[in-house]
């Protein structure tokens, strides 16, 4: 299973990975929280969230 964390020190909350997804992995409930990692292992290797991330903040194991 893919190892998938949000850094929440660098995260601005701005939902770029929500956006991205294309499997949907990433949930935020609204514009002040933090997005959240549910069903990781649906993740299909696809790095958008990684290559989108406008802070830097989201960390995949299989991408660095």
């Amino acid at each position: 299973m893919p190892k998938i964390e949000i850094d929440p020190e660098l995260c601005t909350k701005c939902g770029t990975c929500a956006e991205n997804c294309p499997v949907g992995i990433f949930q935020q409930d609204d514009e002040d929280s933090i997005p959240t990692i549910q069903g990781e292992g649906g993740c299909i290797f696809c790095a958008q969230c990684v290559d989108n991330c406008p802070a830097d903040a989201v960390k995949h194991e299989d991408f660095s």
